[in-house]
């Protein structure tokens, strides 16, 4: 999602969409008589499933993605340009929400970083499967079964996630399977999760050197 923790973090990156169009479609509901809600989530809808129809078009290769890209982030800056960039000083609720929703929405297309799905097919454009994942620890907060100090609390939140992201990249996932994992991460100083990020590394790396015209 578009937490502050994740801002220039890296070097490429796909915003989820699903946080996006949650926000559109609660002030469309909240304020019916306010026609001009209604009209933004219909057009950045459409815009969406366009974007998910072309990242799963097989006819399209590299050149033919930039500029369908390209594309997508044109219409989205049409769309958002009558109502960027106003003065919340105030605003009624809604009006700054929305005011919010657009200036988001510009950041991250000039970031580059609401269409990397349509580049990267193998990408997706939500983080829906990791919230289902981790539904069940953030049920436990919501109803008080957490820990009730600062540091019970970060303690359980760092279990919680590395083991929900081990679950989601171990081929077995068991007991046995995460003591063998961490006994080794504990042993060679280095996690799944780092040696994932080398290896995308040295293949980038070989692929450059294989092609210097790519630089």
């Amino acid at each position: 999602d578009d937490a502050a923790v994740y801002q220039g973090r890296f070097a490429q990156a796909q915003k989820c969409w699903a946080h996006l169009l949650r926000k559109a479609i609660k002030l469309a509901l909240l304020y019916p008589r306010k026609k001009k809600y209604q009209r933004f989530l219909d057009e950045l809808l459409a815009l969406y499933y366009d974007a998910k129809r072309a990242a799963k078009d097989g006819r399209l290769g590299e050149a033919g993605r930039k500029q369908r890209v390209a594309e997508l982030e044109g219409r989205l800056c049409e769309l958002c340009r009558p109502y960027q960039w106003r003065n919340t000083q105030g605003m009624k609720p809604s009006e700054r929400d929305f005011s919010n929703l657009v200036d988001e929405l510009v950041r991250l297309v000039m970031a580059e970083e609401l269409f990397t799905f349509v580049l990267e097919p193998d990408v997706e454009p939500t983080n829906n499967s990791s919230e289902r994942r981790l539904r069940g620890p953030a049920q436990d907060r919501k109803a008080g079964r957490t820990s009730k100090t600062a540091a019970g609390a970060h303690r359980r939140s760092v279990i919680v996630s590395v083991l929900e992201s081990l679950r989601a990249n171990l081929e077995k996932f068991n007991l046995s399977t995460v003591l063998k994992e961490v006994g080794r991460w504990m042993q060679e100083g280095i996690s799944l999760f780092a040696r994932q990020w080398q290896a995308m590394q040295e293949a980038e790396g070989k692929l450059m050197a294989a092609s210097p015209d790519l630089e």
